[in-house]
């Protein structure tokens, strides 16, 4: 295991995907002068929550105004130039919701009037609302903006988010071509970034409380190796001090992680919805709690160290992530860069896939050292091929493969395979 672990060492960190830019005439907002607008033509066609809406736009001696409405109900962007006092007066409403509003003296650039005043923090109330929404309707959960972290802000689409889920290296091409295919399909009126990053995962399961396969060692390791393609570090058994005991498996994965707009979230988690894939409805086949897609504010991986979060109620399992502690290796990658060098970011990937066939391909052997174990009468070898047709991890899933190699294993005095049939009343 630790010669693979080594092997394993040689994964790329970060893996830019995919970028997508949508097709927009330019209007650089720091250039901009109130004083010489005078027909919607003067101002940027798209603007923090949506594109401008022409019919809104209002001039008089007074000043002008203006409306850039968002793709969902009742959200908008707003902006008053008041010549009087040369001033700005911009809000903004998402979903019905004010988010924030400043006064801003027209000689400052528009852009550093938006994200200095606007966007320093993220609205509170956004992030609730957002929150209770996607939470209800999807299978994932929205960590809301820490008072310590930055919130990141680009002009002209504004506050950004992160969509990270797990996924195996052999998944990463084909997801890749999934979301180029979807986006070609239905253009997105907002930009989007792909990148895969190397996490480490560590997964308590409560004992009594997880389902029981995750106390069983062949079973669990098989499984992270199909969920990953990667080999884990291990599962071992621990108590803490309040006498509750887990079962930990700790193992490095890869997330993807998709930058996007605040503005855009709604629409491209509906978009990219699927009842098989990583981003499933509530009425879709359920996703296990560790599998599940978070929804964080952009950067937060590079602002933290790590995260952890509990499923439930009721509490089965807890989920710890350690980011890449290697800010050089990362900040040395940019998403930019790697853009701009597709020849590099494909061989980072083909890298990740070389390494991870390496890994699979050696524990199958291992696998496959088991069954003709069990098949020369070996018991605790019996016993394991018993758990994985029982639990289908690794196999097809097969009941009386799974009390045969029991039995056989019970014969001959394997404890742990005669308790289990005792278990199965058999």
């Amino acid at each position: 295991m630790e010669t693979l672990l080594e092997r394993q060492s040689e994964l790329p960190r970060c893996i830019p995907l995919f970028r997508y830019a949508p097709n927009r005439a330019t209007s650089p907002l720091r250039d901009l002068d109130p004083r010489s607008v005078r027909s919607p033509k003067d101002l940027p066609p798209y603007l923090i929550l949506g594109e401008l809406d022409a019919d809104s736009f209002e001039i008089s001696t007074l000043g002008w105004s203006a409306r850039w409405q968002g793709i969902e109900h009742d959200t908008h962007f707003d902006v008053v130039y008041k010549a009087t006092g040369d001033c700005y007066v911009i809000s903004q409403t998402w979903r019905g919701l004010h988010g924030s509003s400043s006064y801003s003296p027209a000689r400052v650039p528009l852009d550093k009037s938006i994200a200095q005043t606007l966007y320093m923090r993220f609205p509170i109330n956004w992030d609730q609302a957002a929150k209770v929404q996607l939470e209800a309707e999807y299978q994932l959960t929205l960590v809301e903006q820490p008072e310590d972290l930055a919130t990141f802000c680009f002009i002209p689409d504004g506050a950004f988010r992160t969509i990270a889920f797990p996924i195996a290296v052999r998944n990463l091409r084909p997801v890749r071509q999934w979301i180029q295919d979807s986006i070609a399909r239905s253009p997105l009126p907002y930009p989007v970034t792909v990148e895969a990053k190397l996490v480490f995962q560590a997964l308590n399961y409560l004992e009594g409380e997880a389902p029981e396969w995750t106390t069983q060692e062949a079973v669990a390791l098989h499984q992270s190796l199909i969920e990953t393609g990667l080999a884990p570090h291990g599962l071992v058994r621990e108590v803490g001090n309040d006498g509750w005991a887990a079962w930990t498996l700790r193992r490095e994965i890869y997330y993807l992680f998709i930058a996007l707009p605040f503005a855009g979230l709604t629409d491209f988690l509906k978009r990219m919805a699927s009842e098989n894939g990583s981003i499933r409805t509530k009425s879709d086949p359920s996703l296990r709690f560790e599998l599940r897609p978070l929804v964080i504010p952009a950067a937060y991986e590079m602002q933290t160290e790590s995260m952890a979060l509990w499923d439930g109620p009721p509490r089965t399992t807890r989920l710890f992530l350690q980011f890449a502690s290697d800010k050089d290796s990362l900040s040395s990658l940019t998403v930019q860069d790697a853009f701009d060098n597709e020849q590099n970011s494909a061989a980072l990937l083909n890298q990740a896939e070389t390494i991870s066939q390496d890994v699979v391909q050696s524990i199958e052997q291992i696998f496959q050292k088991t069954t003709q174990a069990a098949e020369q009468g070996d018991a605790a070898a019996q016993s394991q091929l018993g758990v994985m047709y029982y639990s289908g991890a690794g196999v097809t899933l097969d009941l009386k493969q799974a009390f045969y190699w029991f039995t056989k294993a019970a014969e001959q005095g394997d404890e742990d395979a005669a308790t289990i049939l005792q278990m199965l009343g058999k």
